[in-house]
C-alpha cells in the first residue's frame, strides 16, 4: 500500500479551503541538500503513474463505458476542470510501463481513485459510477480507491470510464490517482522517503542541542543520499532493493528518539444531521456509517470510533435495532466512544443559553440512561464558532474537554493554540483541543507535521491525538480500511517515526492531565493576540504549561450565518419563548394538581433542539430543510401554546377574580421582575356597551388601553393595555367594565415628530431618517447631528470568498460568508414612497414609512408607546433581491473604543476600531437580544426579536437584517418577512440601564386572558416567583428530570458576586444546588438557605446557578393550605 495517498474527503472542501489551510501554523523543517533532495523526490514518484489528460463529453452518451466507443471528438480536460450540470463522462486508457522512474512495477498493484464532485441539493453526496474495461466495478458517492490490477505486468492496458448524472450546479474534476501498491517483499520506497519527511519535519523541534541536531540531520541526508538511483537507471533493481535496505538501517538510530513520541489515532464519522440532505435522508446515512463502522470493529480490533450526537442513536434504537444493540456491545467494550452530550452537534453563536443546556440535558440523558455512560468530551468540531460562556455550561454539565477544528478555516488570523485551556467569565475551565481535521486519512507526514506543530505550541508535549475519518458521514468501508490499515503500517514498532496506536479521545485527556501544570498560566484572549503577547513560560517543572484562553472563540469566516435564513432565525428567537414560558407555567400549575406535560414538552424540546443543529441554525441547508423545520417548529409551537393555555386556565382558577365588578382579565408576567409594558388582549362584554369600555387595574384605577378593533357582532373589543408593575413570575387582574374612564396621556404627535414623557424622535419627511432621537430626562440627542438614524444600506453581497476560480456560477458558499469588502459596494435607501401618520391613540402612535427598492417593498412602522422609553421599529419586508445585504444603521453621538454584545447567559465587549488584523477581521458579529454601543454617561442599545448580525465601527452602530443568498437554496429570504427591533437610548452605561431586563421584556411577552368571575386563595395581584436583586434573571423554571422537584435555573449578568434572595411559594422542604444537570453539585462551596417562603443562595460574578426545590405536597388546596404572605403580595 502506497504510504502517501490519502482518503480525500469532499473534494470542494479540499480545493476551495486551499488558500486558508495553507495558514496553519508551521514548524520549522530540515532542508535536504541538494542530492538528498533528489532522493527524496525520486522515491515519492514511485506510488503513482501519470493519470493527466482525461477525454470528457458533456450530456448523454449510451454506453458511454464501452472500449469499442469512439472518443475522436471528445475534448480533454485541462485541471482544474468545471463543468456544466449536465450528465458528464470521463475516460482515459492506463498503460501500465516496465518502470516508473526506472522503478519495475512488475508484480505489484495497481489502484485507481478519481476526484469529481457536483454541488446541489439532493447531491450533497457526489454520486459517481466507475467502469474497467466496460465493467461496472464500483458506483455511489465518495468512492475510495478500487484495485485496478491485482499483479501488473508492462504492457497491461485498462480504460477507466467515469459517469455523472445530473447535479444541481457546476461539475469539477480535479484528477486522478492510479496507485502503485508495493510488494511486501521488496522493501517500500515511498514508506522510507516518508520516515526521511517526517524525521526531517520533527527533528528541529524535539531536538534542542544544535550541535546534536546538526548531527542527526547529517544521518538524515547520509541516509538518503545512500539510496543508489544509479542502479535504477541501469536497469538493477535488485541493486536499488539493497541499497534501500541499507539506508532504512542507517535511520536506525533515530528510533529510539522518534519512539519517545507518540500519535494516537481516533477515529471519527463527521455526519450532518440535516443540510444538503433531509433529516429522513440522514437516517440512511447514519445507518450506513454506523454498520460501516461496524464492520471495521469486526475487521480491526484495533479500531476505535469516537461519535457524537444523541439524535443518531435514537434513530438507531427505533429504526434499526439490531445495530443499536451492536453499538451498545462496542460501547461497553470500549471501542466506540460517546462524545458530544448533545442532542446534535448545534450553532453555539447564536443558540440561547437554555437551548444549550438542553441540548446537554438531552444529549446526556439519553446516553446516561441507554448506555450508562456519562459523557465528559464536549465535540462539536464543525459549528461556526463558540460563546464565550460554552466552558462554564461544559463544566456545569460535566464535561470536561472541548474539541474542535473549525478554526483552522480562519480567514485572516491564526489562534496559536493545540491543547489550551477555554475559560469562562465566571473562571470555569475546560481542557480544549484543536486536532487538525477531521475529514483526513491516516498519512504519516501529514500527522508528524502537526506532531511538530502540537510541540511548538505546547512545549513539553509528547502526544499528538490525530482525529481521522471521512467528511459528511460516508464511512466508505474501503476507505475506512486504507486510513486503519495505514494507521497500522505505521504502528509497526520497525518503523523510524513516532509511537502509533488505535485510541478513544478520552485516553488522550487522561494521558495529559498528569502532565500539565496548574500554574504560571498565561492568559490569553483577542486583546493580546492582536498585541502579539502569546508567549509560554518556560518548562521549569517537567509539566506542560498551557495558557488559558479567556474570550469568545470567533470563526474568521461564516459570518453571513448570523443572517441566512431569517425565518430559520426567527423561529429559534420565539421557541425559546413558546418552551420555557410553557415550562414555567406548567411548573406552576403541577404544584396546584396539574399534570406536568413533561413528555410533551420534551418532544417540543427535541424537535427546536434538532434544529438547532449548526448548518440548520445558520441558514446553510436545502429548503426542504427548511420546510421540516416549520413543521417541526410549529409542532413545538403547538405544544407550548396547548401547556400554556392549560396551566393558566388551572392557575387561574385559584385567582380571586371576583374582588372588583366587571369582566376579569388576567395578565400573567414570565419574567423574574416587575414589568410594565404592552400586552394585546380581547374581552368579551355581555351586555352591550353603546358607551364603549374602559379597563380598571387591581386598585380599581383604569389602566392606559386602546382599542385596536371591536367584532361587533359578538361584542368583543380587541384591545392593546398597558399595564403598571405586573409581578414577577405572577399576574394581576384586571376588569373591563362599561363607560370610557379617562386616563392620562403623555403621548403627542407634532407632524413626524412624536414624543412622550421621556422621548421626542424625528423623522425626515423626505427620507424617512431618524434625525433626531432626544432624551429628555438627560437633555441628550442620541443620533450624531446630521446624520441618518434607522438608514437602510444595502450592499452586493456575493459571499465569494470560496470562488476561487473566477467562474461566476460557482457561488459555493454565498449562504455562509459575507466578503471582507463589500462595504464597497453600498446603495442607501433614501427615498420614501409614502410617510404617513397610521396610528394616534393614548397608548400607541405610529408613523409608517414605505419605500420601494430595486424588486423589494419596504414597510416600517416607527412606533412610540406612551410612558415607554424606547421608540419600536416594526418591519414587513416583501424582499425580492440576489446577492444583497440589508443593514439598519445607527450613527451616534455617544462613543466608545468597545461596543457590548449580549451572548448566551452573558456579554461581551468587542473593539469598534479596526486597528489591527485581529479587529478587522470581526467585521461581522453574532449577538443575541441586544447590542450597546456608549459609554458610562450616555449609551444606545439596540435590542431584536429575531436578529443576530452586528457591527459596530467608531460610532455607528448596525443590525443585519437580511440577506438573499443562491446556495445552496436559491429560495433564501425572498418573500414576506416581519421582525422588529426596538432602540433604547440611555443615560449611564447599559448595566445601569438594565438593557439586559429590558431586552427580555422585548422578547418574552406578557399574557391577557379573560376569565370568569370566581373567588380564590389567591389574591388580585401576586408574585409567585421573584428573583432579586435585578443582576439576576430567571431563565428556566421546570418540573424535575427525576418528576418530583422543582428547577430554578439563573444567572448574573452584570459581573458582581451577589446574594440572591428568592421569594417561592412557601412549603418547599429542602433547597439544593444542582449542576445544569440537575444532579446535586459536589463542587459549589454555597448551599442555599431556605426559610419558610425565602431562599438564600450566594452567586458568583457571571454564574449561571441551578436550584432544586422539593415539595412534597401538592394538590388541588396547595394554594389553599400555603397562603402566600403578605410582604410577597402587592
Amino acid at each position: 500500500m502506497s504510504a502517501k495517498h490519502s482518503i480525500l474527503g469532499w473534494i470542494a472542501v479540499f480545493i476551495l479551503y486551499a488558500p486558508l489551510l495553507a495558514q496553519s501554523p508551521s514548524p520549522n523543517s530540515y532542508q535536504f541538500s541538494a542530492p538528498a533532495q533528489a532522493v527524496v523526490q525520486r522515491l515519492s514518484s514511485f506510488d503513482a503513474l501519470d493519470a493527466r489528460d482525461w477525454q470528457y463529453h458533456e450530456g448523454p452518451v449510451e454506453h458511454g463505458e464501452s472500449p469499442d466507443l469512439d472518443t475522436s471528438s471528445w475534448k480533454t480536460v485541462q485541471l482544474p476542470f468545471y463543468a456544466s450540470p449536465k450528465e458528464l463522462w470521463l475516460r482515459r486508457w492506463i498503460e501500465i510501463p516496465k518502470t516508473l522512474n526506472g522503478y519495475d512495477l512488475t508484480g505489484t498493484g495497481i489502484t485507481f481513485k478519481i476526484d469529481v464532485g457536483g454541488f446541489g441539493p439532493g447531491r450533497g453526496y457526489f454520486y459517481e459510477t466507475i467502469y474497467f474495461n466496460g465493467q461496472r466495478v464500483d458506483e455511489g458517492t465518495y468512492l475510495t480507491r478500487r484495485t485496478l490490477i491485482e499483479s501488473a505486468r508492462p504492457g497491461d492496458k485498462v480504460l477507466i470510464a467515469v459517469h455523472m448524472p445530473l447535479t444541481y450546479e457546476v461539475k469539477h474534476f480535479e484528477g486522478a490517482f492510479v496507485a502503485v501498491n508495493f510488494l511486501p517483499t521488496r522493501p517500500d520506497p515511498t514508506a522510507f522517503a516518508t520516515e526521511l519527511v517526517s524525521a526531517a519535519q520533527l527533528l528541529p523541534t524535539i531536538i534542542k542541542d544544535p550541535a546534536e541536531l546538526a548531527s542527526q540531520e547529517k544521518l538524515l541526508d547520509s541516509a538518503a543520499t545512500s539510496v543508489s538511483l544509479a542502479s535504477l537507471d541501469r536497469n538493477d533493481q535488485p541493486a536499488f532493493d539493497a541499497s534501500l535496505i541499507k539506508a532504512q538501517a542507517a535511520l536506525e538510530p533515530l528510533k529510539p528518539l522518534l519512539k519517545k513520541f507518540f500519535i494516537q489515532l481516533t477515529g471519527d464519522a463527521h455526519i450532518d444531521a440535516a443540510w444538503l440532505w433531509t433529516a429522513s435522508e440522514a437516517v440512511d446515512q447514519v445507518r450506513y456509517t454506523f454498520s460501516s463502522a461496524l464492520q471495521m470493529m469486526r475487521e480491526y480490533p484495533q479500531y476505535t470510533l469516537s461519535q457524537s450526537s444523541a439524535q443518531y442513536y435514537e434513530w438507531m434504537e427505533e429504526k434499526f435495532p439490531g445495530i443499536f444493540a451492536e453499538i451498545q456491545k462496542r460501547v461497553k467494550e470500549g471501542r466506540w466512544e460517546l462524545v458530544g452530550g448533545m442532542w446534535v452537534e448545534p450553532d453555539l453563536n447564536m443558540t440561547d443559553g437554555e437551548s444549550q443546556v438542553r441540548q446537554l440535558l438531552l444529549g446526556k440523558r439519553y446516553f446516561q440512561q441507554k448506555f450508562n455512560v456519562d459523557v465528559k468530551i464536549g465535540w462539536n468540531v464543525d459549528s461556526f464558532g463558540y460563546d464565550w460562556q460554552l466552558p462554564q455550561i461544559y463544566k456545569k454539565s460535566g464535561i470536561d474537554y472541548f474539541i474542535t477544528q473549525k478554526l483552522r478555516y480562519n480567514d485572516t488570523n491564526q489562534l496559536p493554540l493545540k491543547l489550551f485551556w477555554w475559560q469562562s467569565p465566571d473562571g470555569s475551565r475546560v481542557l480544549s483541543y484543536f486536532p487538525h481535521d477531521i475529514v483526513q486519512g491516516t498519512e504519516a507526514d501529514e500527522m508528524a507535521r502537526d506532531l511538530a506543530v502540537a510541540i511548538k505550541l505546547n512545549p513539553g508535549q509528547q502526544e499528538l491525538m490525530h482525529v481521522y475519518g471521512p467528511s459528511l458521514g460516508r464511512l466508505n468501508i474501503t476507505g475506512a480500511r486504507e486510513s486503519i490499515e495505514n494507521g497500522i503500517h505505521w504502528s509497526n514498532p520497525n518503523r523510524i517515526y513516532p509511537r502509533v496506536e488505535f485510541r478513544t479521545s478520552q485516553s488522550f485527556f487522561n494521558d495529559m492531565n498528569p502532565r500539565i501544570s496548574t500554574s504560571g498560566v498565561p492568559v490569553w484572549n483577542y486583546k493580546t493576540l492582536a498585541a502579539g503577547d502569546t508567549h509560554l513560560p518556560a518548562q521549569l517543572d517537567g509539566k506542560i504549561h498551557l495558557p488559558v484562553w479567556n474570550d469568545e472563540i470567533y470563526l474568521e469566516h461564516h459570518r453571513g450565518t448570523f443572517t441566512s435564513q431569517a425565518i430559520q432565525k426567527s423561529n429559534m428567537r420565539h421557541s425559546d419563548e413558546w418552551l420555557l414560558d410553557a415550562e414555567k407555567y406548567s411548573s406552576l400549575a403541577w404544584l396546584s394538581g396539574l399534570e406536568y406535560p413533561g413528555k410533551q414538552l420534551t418532544e417540543a424540546w427535541k424537535k427546536k433542539a434538532f434544529n438547532e443543529f449548526h448548518d440548520v441554525a445558520a441558514g446553510t441547508a436545502i429548503a426542504a430543510v427548511y420546510q421540516d423545520a416549520q413543521r417541526d417548529y410549529d409542532e413545538a409551537h403547538r405544544i407550548a401554546n396547548e401547556a400554556t393555555g392549560d396551566a393558566l386556565r388551572e392557575l387561574n382558577s385559584h385567582i380571586n377574580t371576583a374582588a372588583q365588578p366587571g369582566i376579569p382579565i388576567v395578565i400573567w408576567n414570565p419574567l423574574s421582575w416587575d414589568r410594565s409594558g404592552i400586552v394585546t388582549a380581547s374581552v368579551q362584554m355581555p351586555q352591550p356597551t353603546p358607551n364603549g369600555i374602559s379597563v380598571l387595574g387591581a386598585d380599581n384605577q383604569p389602566v392606559l388601553m386602546q382599542v385596536l378593533s371591536k367584532d361587533e357582532a359578538t361584542n368583543t373589543y380587541h384591545l392593546l393595555l398597558q399595564p403598571r408593575n405586573v409581578p414577577s413570575v405572577g399576574y394581576t387582574v384586571l376588569h373591563a367594565v362599561p363607560g370610557q374612564r379617562k386616563v392620562t396621556s403623555d403621548l403627542a404627535l407634532h407632524g413626524t415628530t412624536m414624543e412622550n414623557a421621556f422621548l421626542r424622535v424625528t423623522l425626515d419627511p423626505k427620507t424617512g431618517c431618524i434625525t433626531s432621537l432626544y432624551q429628555k430626562a438627560e437633555k441628550f440627542e442620541s443620533i450624531m447631528p446630521g446624520q441618518c438614524g434607522n438608514k437602510l444600506e444595502t450592499f452586493v453581497d456575493t459571499g465569494r470568498s470560496l470562488t476561487e476560480h473566477n467562474l461566476d456560477s460557482i457561488r459555493v458558499e454565498d449562504a455562509w460568508n459575507i466578503d471582507k469588502d463589500y462595504g464597497k459596494q453600498e446603495t442607501d435607501l433614501m427615498a420614501v414612497s409614502s410617510i404617513e401618520t397610521i396610528e394616534r391613540g393614548p397608548l400607541r402612535e405610529v408613523i409608517r414609512i414605505t419605500r420601494h427598492w430595486s424588486k423589494s417593498t419596504f414597510v416600517q412602522d416607527i412606533t412610540l408607546y406612551a410612558a415607554t422609553p424606547q421608540v419600536d421599529v416594526v418591519n414587513d419586508i416583501d424582499w425580492h433581491e440576489t446577492h444583497v445585504l440589508l443593514k439598519a444603521s445607527f450613527p451616534l453621538t455617544a462613543t466608545s473604543s468597545t461596543a457590548t454584545y449580549e451572548i448566551p447567559y452573558g456579554s461581551i465587549e468587542r473593539s469598534t476600531s479596526r486597528n489591527n488584523s485581529v479587529d478587522a477581521a470581526r467585521f461581522e458579529v453574532p449577538a443575541l437580544r441586544w447590542a450597546d454601543l456608549g459609554n458610562n454617561e450616555h449609551g444606545f442599545s439596540l435590542i431584536n426579536d429575531s436578529k443576530y448580525g452586528y457591527d459596530a465601527l467608531g460610532n455607528v452602530l448596525r443590525l443585519s437584517l437580511l440577506r438573499a443568498p443562491l446556495y445552496p437554496d436559491p429560495t433564501a429570504d425572498r418573500g414576506h418577512q416581519h421582525f422588529s427591533y426596538s432602540l433604547y437610548p440611555h443615560g449611564g452605561s447599559w448595566k445601569q440601564a438594565d438593557t439586559v431586563l429590558r431586552a427580555y421584556e422585548f422578547n418574552y411577552k406578557m399574557q391577557a386572558l379573560q376569565t370568569e368571575s370566581h373567588v380564590g386563595d389567591l389574591p388580585a395581584q401576586q408574585s409567585l416567583i421573584r428573583v432579586t436583586p435585578q443582576n439576576l434573571v430567571l431563565t428556566a423554571m421546570k418540573k424535575s428530570e427525576d418528576g418530583n422537584s422543582l428547577i430554578l435555573r439563573f444567572y448574573e449578568w452584570a459581573g458582581k458576586d451577589t446574594q440572591a434572595k428568592l421569594t417561592i411559594p412557601s412549603g418547599a422542604t429542602k433547597a439544593s444546588e444542582t449542576d445544569l444537570m440537575e444532579r446535586d453539585d459536589s463542587a459549589t462551596s454555597s448551599h442555599p438557605s431556605l426559610h419558610g417562603n425565602e431562599l438564600g443562595v450566594d452567586v458568583g460574578a457571571y454564574s449561571i446557578n441551578t436550584v432544586r426545590l422539593l415539595y412534597p405536597t401538592r394538590g388541588e388546596t396547595f394554594w389553599h393550605s400555603r397562603k402566600i404572605s403578605t410582604n410577597n403580595t402587592r
